[in-house]
């Protein structure tokens, strides 16, 4: 059992998302490189999480254990998912972006959306699509936040819009997208705009981790 709620905090945030980056730690909790290292050796050290190197010349991840899974209530993640591999970490540089902008809201990453088989609104197919999180913001509004660093097919992205269109408690839809890839997706969701944000993102290449402009 964990006795530190910071402790607590990392292990069930590094799975809520799957994986994540030291900065992501250190961002999300205040940390200093130095005092993130030290907390995040603690845990490798007690069970809880574990540390992988998945890319030459760039941070490790971290990911919980069994042991650590159960703090949050989420099967541990098996195996690292490599073709989505910066999806992910972009997911969780969104969500520190709009959690300090709106501190009082509640996120719901795909994960547990998965995990719950949440997902407002009638189509409760077995091949619907899963937002990359759900935003309650403190008005009980929601938000479907979805990140794009490559563009889909216009057929799938008219298949998620129409079906976001038959989800009345989804109020917005927040798309997050590479450079290359938000004039294209603003172009595909015009008829939708009333409903659709889209917004521009742009890398950090600095720190190889990924930083988000809001340019919508």
């Amino acid at each position: 059992m964990m006795y530190e709620s910071r402790d607590h905090r990392i292990v069930k945030f590094i799975n809520e998302f799957g994986f994540c980056e030291l900065p992501q730690i250190q961002k999300q909790f205040g940390l200093s490189r130095h005092r993130a290292y030290k907390v995040m050796q603690r845990l490798m050290e007690r069970g809880y999480i574990r540390h992988e190197r998945v890319f030459f010349h760039r941070h490790g991840i971290y990911r919980a254990t069994r042991a650590g899974a159960q703090q949050s209530g989420l099967p541990m993640l098996s195996k690292i998912p490599i073709g989505i591999y910066e999806h992910q970490l972009a997911v969780i540089e969104v969500y520190i972006k709009l959690m300090k902008e709106y501190p009082g809201a509640t996120w719901l990453t795909e994960r547990v959306l998965r995990k719950t088989g949440f997902m407002p609104g009638r189509n409760r197919r077995r091949d619907k699509h899963y937002a990359d999180a759900l935003m309650f913001l403190p008005d009980g509004k929601q938000i479907a936040i979805e990140v794009e660093l490559t563009m889909k097919s216009k057929r799938r992205l008219d298949k998620i819009l129409l079906q976001y269109m038959t989800q009345f408690e989804i109020k917005e839809v927040w798309y997050f997208c590479a450079a290359d890839v938000a004039d294209k997706v603003k172009r595909l969701a015009d008829a939708y705009k009333s409903v659709i944000k889209v917004f521009e993102f742009s890398p950090d290449k600095a720190d190889k981790t990924t930083s988000v402009d809001f340019v919508g």
